[in-house]
């Protein structure tokens, strides 16, 4: 009895499943492949959360000084430029000089397009009008009281601090660089805010140290495994 089973059994197993024969069970059914968009930050998302912090900390602080009416659209700017930084840094086929150029074009399209909304009603051609005129005074020796210059510039410049931002954090390695960057510009906007503002300090500080210490774990970490030394998988 023991060795009919056996043999019966080898059987099934040797002999070849047939692609014509009649039973269901032994057609092979294909199956549909599976699209999965996995969203992954070697460094963490919480690294990428300080750095926003760090970064809108001086955006909020060029919006609380008003320079010009309709600073708020430096916001949506500053979060595009997040992105677009975090992208470009990521990625490794193309180079670096046709990312940046390619970047600094795409923040200056996005500046004109915001100013061109606040300031005419998204009005572009009279808008582009009053960027010529400005460049023909400013060659010329003459001055132009036209607000919507200043605004485009503070947009352009909010979204290449944010690109900027992020390339020195995540492929250039220098988050303390970013840190400098953005203080300059954070402190200069103090110098005319109320003493009230001095938040937008104190939570630069700390967001920008727990950046170092999450950045500079990561990095310690990477190092570790390399040399095959064991650490806790929860040590973040």
């Amino acid at each position: 009895m023991k060795d009919a089973t056996i043999e019966r059994l080898s059987k099934i197993i040797a002999d070849p499943v047939s692609g014509d024969g009649g039973s269901n069970n032994n057609r092979r059914i294909p199956r549909r492949p599976n699209l999965h968009v996995h969203l992954s930050l070697a460094e963490g998302w919480l690294s990428l959360f300080l750095l926003a912090l760090v970064v809108y900390c001086t955006i909020w602080s060029i919006e609380a000084a008003n320079w010009v009416d309709h600073t708020s659209i430096l916001t949506l700017t500053t979060f595009i430029g997040l992105i677009v930084g975090v992208l470009a840094a990521k990625q490794r086929r193309l180079p670096r000089l046709f990312v940046h150029v390619l970047a600094i074009g795409f923040g200056l399209l996005l500046a004109f397009w915001q100013t061109a909304g606040a300031d005419y009603n998204g009005n572009i051609p009279a808008f582009a009008q009053s960027i010529h005129q400005w460049v023909v005074l400013s060659f010329s020796g003459g001055t132009s009281s036209d607000d919507s210059i200043f605004l485009f510039f503070i947009t352009a410049l909010g979204f290449l601090l944010a690109y900027t931002s992020a390339w020195l954090v995540y492929r250039t390695r220098k988050p303390w660089l970013m840190i400098l960057a953005n203080a300059v510009v954070l402190v200069i906007n103090l110098s005319y805010l109320e003493d009230g503002y001095i938040v937008f300090l104190v939570v630069f500080l700390i967001a920008s140290l727990l950046l170092v210490l999450r950045f500079n774990l990561y990095e310690s970490s990477t190092v570790w495994k390399r040399k095959g030394l064991r650490c806790a998988d929860d040590v973040g």
